[in-house]
């Protein structure tokens, strides 16, 4: 039997198809995710690029022979910008279907796939020509440059958009339930400039397309938090939101770990649980506010952070402080309750109602001190208290506390004082 030149033809094309099957598995099972459907026959043409570039004939050797590693570390190395658009064509569609494989048991690895699927659209949207030509061959060389109706091409620089939108589709699509899927590509939406910095993209690109995916992204968080935001408006109507809304509000610590705390996800719990807790506060019912800001404290911690980060957060800092002063005002422990306050003031200075409470706290603080004060009262001691005491002053010179933490001063000071 002669072997022919159209035998190696098919011997590499089917070494080509068994070398893409088993890089793609490496990767879905290096993301943790089980075995994931094979990919088209044609996505060995992704092993034909790579054994056209340097060291990529010695990884798809190496692959051939049983080690798919080399070849899993060429292609995540790999640099995009100045590649073969034929390559990165490959690389897109591969690192696509990579994405859709890990996105329900490894978001972050599907994430990262979906960033270099971005990444390599970056790239030929910016070379330009290869998809122009691509574009002939699959509509006609006629109905392109036409751009008839349904038949148009798109614009090179909106091919990274058009990922975008597909990712996109992907977290609206689990908004409602919160899955896995969706939480992979808001990760991947959150890292377009990543995206762009791999494909050596310009700012002007890159920045089309960071508007795209901020836009997208924030309405599907909104989509994911409107369900709950429905649900206490009701709740409200009924005049239940203080015996259904911390059960309601419950959810947004689901959706805050589905979007990656997302700073929207704070802003709607520190506004709704802000309605809640002072209908509880003006009904004194301390342990049900206790219990309603318990679940949300990381939150409150997360965004106040950001704000001390960024002084520019202004219109949050008070929604912010006011959790804080909950918290301040319904703990039993008073070193706690000082460190509470104490965080309200910090982030909004001005917050009337931080103030009051620190404060008070400071002239609890100051006569408690007095009290442990048994036969001598030391100096040392006399002046600290005498700086709590200036300094819950010029927080809240009308301080109820003020006067009866003052009066016990001079009676103190008219005992003996240790030196």
């Amino acid at each position: 039997m002669t072997w022919r030149a159209s035998d190696d033809i098919l011997l590499q094309r089917l070494e080509d198809e068994s070398v893409v099957e088993a890089l793609f598995a490496a990767v879905v099972r290096a993301g943790g995710a089980p075995a994931a459907p094979g990919l088209h026959p044609r996505a060995g043409g992704l092993v034909d690029a790579l054994r056209k570039i340097p060291r990529g004939a010695e990884a798809v050797a190496a692959a051939l022979a049983g080690d798919v590693m080399p070849l899993a570390r060429l292609v995540d190395e790999l640099a995009f910008a100045g590649a073969p658009p034929e390559l990165l064509h490959h690389l897109a569609l591969f690192h696509r279907a990579s994405a859709a494989a890990l996105e329900e048991t490894a978001p972050e690895a599907a994430a990262s796939a979906w960033v270099r699927s971005l990444a390599a659209w970056f790239a030929l949207a910016e070379e330009r020509t290869y998809l122009a030509r691509f574009e002939e061959l699959v509509l006609g060389r006629d109905a392109a440059r036409r751009g008839r109706g349904a038949d148009a091409g798109i614009p090179p620089e909106r091919v990274p958009l058009e990922l975008v939108a597909d990712v996109a589709a992907r977290a609206d699509a689990a908004a409602s339930d919160l899955g896995q899927a969706g939480r992979a590509a808001l990760l991947a939406l959150a890292r377009i400039d990543e995206a762009a910095r791999i494909a050596g993209a310009p700012e002007s690109a890159a920045a089309r397309a960071r508007a795209e995916a901020e836009r997208r992204r924030n309405a599907a968080i909104e989509a994911a938090l409107a369900l709950i935001g429905e649900g206490l408006e009701e709740a409200n109507v009924r005049g239940e939101l203080t015996s259904q809304g911390r059960a309601l509000l419950l959810r947004a610590v689901a959706v805050w770990t589905w979007t990656s705390n997302d700073e929207a996800v704070e802003h709607f719990v520190v506004d709704r649980a802000d309605k809640i807790g002072w209908e509880l506060y003006r009904a004194r019912s301390w342990d049900a506010l206790r219990h309603l800001l318990d679940p949300f404290r990381p939150m409150f911690d997360s965004l106040a952070s950001r704000i001390e980060r960024d002084p520019s957060r202004i219109a949050y800092a008070a929604g912010c402080a006011q959790m804080f002063v909950f918290l301040a005002e319904v703990d039993r422990h008073l070193p706690r309750k000082l460190e509470l306050a104490e965080r309200a003031v910090k982030i909004c200075p001005t917050h009337r109602n931080g103030r009051i409470v620190l404060a008070a706290i400071l002239c609890e603080q100051a006569m408690e001190t007095m009290r442990a004060m048994v036969v001598f009262a030391r100096r040392d001691r006399i002046e600290r208290v005498e700086a709590l005491l200036e300094r819950a002053e010029s927080l809240y010179a009308s301080a109820s506390e003020l006067d009866e933490a003052k009066d016990m001063l001079r009676r103190v000071k008219r005992g003996r004082i240790a030196v």
